[in-house]
């Protein structure tokens, strides 16, 4: 369910980030200049060759980015694009009511997957330079309003995506909006691909990380790692009924035990107040709790992760195993963003969490600049001083759809 309220008490709000990394690997940082290609500006994307007219491809394997015509995500906040902008109202930080409302808007029209604002960095605006022959790219969102339960949202478009959504919630996304908007739409057409991108976990982590990870006959406990990868399963698999040429790239869980030491002492991140508290834990107790059970809470929220990670990758690699034409399915490790070297502007000014526009426009451009290259590649961290630069695509790109069992 989508939030009722047009504002809400910024100390009310429990929608967060997340982080993690496999611990079997850990390429370093590298700059754009060391990943294979051309970047440029995203304003200068006109720069980059056009590619030749090519039929629609029959295989998953074949796939070029610029074959998708139909983009669609499932999510939570962040997808949402929650808070990405400061609100028209003061913001938190500044406030001298420490129970300041505030205007809670999710920005869906500049979210990395999902948006289509003009002039927003985001994967379906650079994807829409590179389609040709009169065709469109179709599913991305616009605008801002604020999380609501209105059913089908007509600006929304598909990008599913419910702020305060943990991975339980999944399947509903696809049942309750998704399959009822490509209805509406008449989407996709025959011959058409869709990429969708898959990206939770964050409030699994936060809600989850004392929880204890036990698996039973297979299903799991609530927050358990098992039970993470099968509600991704089963939500992906509703998908392919419905889209029966389906790329899909999910993404790891994101690295939020940063969060705690880039906001501890930051005025950024201080009501005034109370300047000399830290950043108080409204949203994530798991990651913002101080002292030594805060550092508890942050390595088991770490190590969490990674078990979600890693159940997800044997999800992953049995569904490269069926090797369906129609379907492919890549893996983008969450550790790409490398929030722990990024400057406070990372974050939202309004509550120090969610991602902000800054930071959307940079993840955009670096899951784009992943998609074809090989998971190796994908472990390599987005550079904050590089910008957003956007990789051109290449004639011999495709898809990694089965990079995970072929680097296993």
């Amino acid at each position: 369910m989508r939030g009722t309220c047009s504002s809400l008490l910024l100390s009310s709000i429990l929608l967060p980030l997340a982080v993690s990394s496999l611990p079997t690997h850990s390429f370093g940082p590298r700059a754009n200049a060391d990943l294979p290609g051309t970047f440029v500006e995203f304003e200068e994307l006109a720069q980059c060759p056009v590619l030749s007219k090519r039929d629609t491809p029959t295989s998953a394997k074949d796939v070029r980015p610029d074959d998708i015509r139909v983009v669609m995500a499932l999510g939570d906040s962040i997808t949402a694009g929650l808070l990405a902008r400061p609100a028209s109202s003061p913001l938190f930080p500044t406030n001298t009511t420490f129970f300041q409302t505030v205007d809670v808007e999710e920005y869906r029209g500049i979210s990395y997957p999902m948006g289509t604002d003009e002039g927003a960095i985001t994967i379906p605006n650079i994807l829409s330079h590179f389609v040709t022959d009169n065709a469109t790219v179709q599913g991305g969102a616009k605008g801002h309003h604020a999380p609501a339960t209105s059913a089908l949202i007509a600006q929304d478009g598909l990008n599913a995506a419910v702020s305060g959504a943990t991975s339980s919630l999944l399947t509903s996304q696809v049942t309750t909006y998704i399959v009822p908007k490509l209805a509406a739409l008449g989407l996709p057409g025959d011959d058409d691909w869709v990429y969708a991108n898959v990206a939770i976990g964050a409030n699994d982590i936060c809600d989850f990380c004392v929880a204890p990870n036990v698996s039973i006959a297979g299903v799991g406990t609530l927050g358990s790692s098992t039970a993470f990868a099968n509600d991704i399963r089963t939500a992906v698999n509703l998908l392919r009924k419905h889209t029966p040429k389906l790329i899909v790239n999910i993404i790891g869980i994101l690295p939020v035990s940063a969060v705690y030491n880039l906001t501890l002492t930051n005025s950024y991140c201080q009501p005034a107040i109370l300047s000399d508290v830290p950043h108080l834990p409204l949203e994530c107790a798991c990651a913002l709790t101080p002292g030594p059970i805060g550092d508890v809470t942050r390595q088991r929220m770490d190590s969490t992760g990674e078990a979600y990670d890693n159940a997800v990758l044997e999800i992953v690699k049995a569904w490269e195993a069926e090797d369906d034409d129609g379907f492919g399915v890549m893996w983008q490790p969450g550790s790409l963003i490398d929030l722990e070297n990024y400057p406070i502007e990372a974050l939202s000014p309004v509550d120090c969490f969610h991602p902000s526009e800054a930071l959307h426009r940079r993840v955009a451009a670096g899951i784009w600049n992943r998609l074809t290259l090989s998971l190796e590649e994908k472990y390599t961290k987005i550079l904050w001083d590089d910008g957003p630069q956007v990789r051109c695509l290449e004639e011999d790109d495709r898809f990694q759809v089965n990079s995970v069992s072929q680097s296993s």
